[in-house]
């Protein structure tokens, strides 16, 4: 008898312990949470330029709107060379001085025959006044001397180029050779970098060169001046791909008033492209980042939009050109959407996501 009563005893605990059991489990199911949100960033596009043109970015470099190499028009030995790389010059300040002796030596000697022919000539032109002589002995004698005038001259130019002035203002860039080394007609000893107005060196690839014609406008970022906007246009474009590449020299012109400016620096470029929608294009392209362009098993290609109540919106569009910058979207895209650059890889169409860059 006590054996069946704790034999029913037992049986009666396993169907409590189970209905706790159960019991418990729905309760935890009642108070799970819906689905876990997924952190996302977010990009604003911004259709910017007249009439929603897209924009475009290249990287640039900073050169000198004049770069002039120095070289002496005579040969000798440098004997002074007083700036040194980075100063500043005046037009007319002097750079280098070779040795000038033997150019004098030799401009003595030919001003003293010049000097020795005018008396020969004035002489002769006595006699011939009184008859005693020919005209044409005269002649003769007043040819050697402007001929030996004229060389003296010149051999005094030749003193003159010994000495090697700016010609214009300037920074000087760098020192091809030191005082005590010797200089060669028309080999650079400097080289002299006129600063006041400079130049932003871009190249261009050859489909996108044609949209940009002398005068475009340009932004120009320069972050080693604390990323400081110049504005500027266009006032160059190459005719000739650099260097055998698909690409082309473009040159923006930037004034230099505080010389805040130096060759060398690297700048973001940003162009409106007025000449894109001349030629046609979709006045409403936009340009995203790459990398949020996704494809489905179909090969159809999306990205998601941040849409209402925070939610992932899947939306398809078609690709264009792929720039520097991006993709070019040529449908499916207004231009003003917040599309999401990172964390899409988790994402379904109306996932809750969370936005980490606002």
């Amino acid at each position: 008898m006590n054996w069946l009563i704790n034999r029913n005893t037992m049986i009666n605990m396993g169907f409590i312990l189970a209905a706790l059991g159960v019991s418990s489990c729905s309760h935890q199911k009642n108070t799970k949470s819906g689905p876990d949100t997924i952190a996302v960033s977010v990009t604003n596009l911004d259709r910017s330029g007249a009439g929603g043109l897209r924009q475009v970015n290249y990287d640039g470099t900073l050169q000198a709107d004049k770069t002039i190499d120095l070289s002496f028009q005579v040969s000798g030995t440098i004997t002074s060379f007083p700036v040194k790389a980075g100063d500043h010059v005046n037009k007319g300040q002097l750079i280098a001085q070779v040795d000038e002796t033997t150019y004098r030596n030799q401009y003595n000697a030919q001003l003293a025959q010049a000097k020795l022919a005018g008396e020969n000539y004035r002489r002769l032109e006595e006699v011939y006044r009184k008859g005693s002589i020919a005209e044409i002995k005269m002649l003769e004698a007043r040819s050697n001397y402007e001929q030996a005038t004229s060389a003296a001259k010149a051999t005094y130019q030749n003193i003159a180029h010994t000495h090697l002035y700016a010609p214009a203002s300037g920074y000087i860039g760098g020192k091809m050779v030191e005082a005590g080394g010797v200089a060669n007609p028309g080999q650079p000893v400097a080289q002299l970098l006129d600063t006041r107005t400079m130049q932003v060196l871009v190249a261009v690839p050859e489909s996108e060169v044609n949209h940009f014609p002398v005068g475009t406008a340009a932004k120009v970022t320069i972050d080693a001046i604390a990323g400081q906007v110049f504005e500027g246009k266009i006032s160059e474009v190459g005719v000739m791909a650099v260097n055998g590449s698909a690409n082309y020299n473009v040159k923006i012109k930037l004034t230099n008033a505080n010389s805040m400016l130096k060759p060398g620096m690297l700048t973001k470029v940003t162009f409106g492209t007025p000449g894109i929608a001349a030629r046609g294009t979709d006045s409403s392209t936009v340009t995203v980042p790459v990398q949020a362009v996704q494809v489905d098993e179909k090969g159809n290609q999306f990205i998601y939009l941040l849409g209402a109540g925070n939610k992932a919106q899947r939306r398809k569009v078609a690709t264009g050109k792929l720039y520097s910058n991006g993709i070019a979207i040529t449908e499916g895209l207004k231009g003003d959407e917040r599309i999401i650059t990172s964390g899409y890889q988790k994402l379904s169409d109306q996932s809750p996501v969370t936005v980490i860059n606002q």
